[in-house]
């Protein structure tokens, strides 16, 4: 599974089942709370509203607009509901959200294991 794979589900799992932490391994399970959750978007509706979410913003970091992501969505035959729900949700994100996935996506790509680091940087004088 691919760094902008991983981070798009960390960060649908985080919003959809409205957890802080969560790490995607690169087989694509999720660690939430010291155990593991496999995606089933075919057996499993809150998995296939995580794979739908990680898969819009995906499309949306490759450029997609929200519009255009809405449409397929509904042609798809998700309904319109849902579809109209990605994409307030994608619209509503904020672009320190959208800086934060991009971070992660690169974390993930290292795959060192350990948490993103603050940056040391010291602004100002003495």
């Amino acid at each position: 599974m691919r760094p902008i794979d991983r981070a798009c589900l960390q960060y649908a799992y985080q919003v959809v089942l409205g957890v802080d932490h969560a790490y995607v391994s690169p087989t694509g399970a999720c660690l939430l709370l010291n155990h593991a959750e496999k995606l089933d978007p075919a057996g499993d509706p809150i998995s296939a509203a995580i794979a739908a979410l990680a898969a819009m913003m995906k499309l949306h970091l490759g450029g997609i607009g929200f519009g255009e992501l809405r449409n397929d969505l509904v042609g798809s035959g998700v309904g319109e509901d849902f579809a109209n729900r990605v994409h307030d949700h994608l619209a509503d994100v904020s672009e320190s959200e959208w800086v934060g996935l991009r971070d992660r996506i690169r974390w993930y790509g290292d795959d060192t294991g350990e948490p993103p680091r603050a940056s040391t940087d010291v602004s100002g004088g003495n």
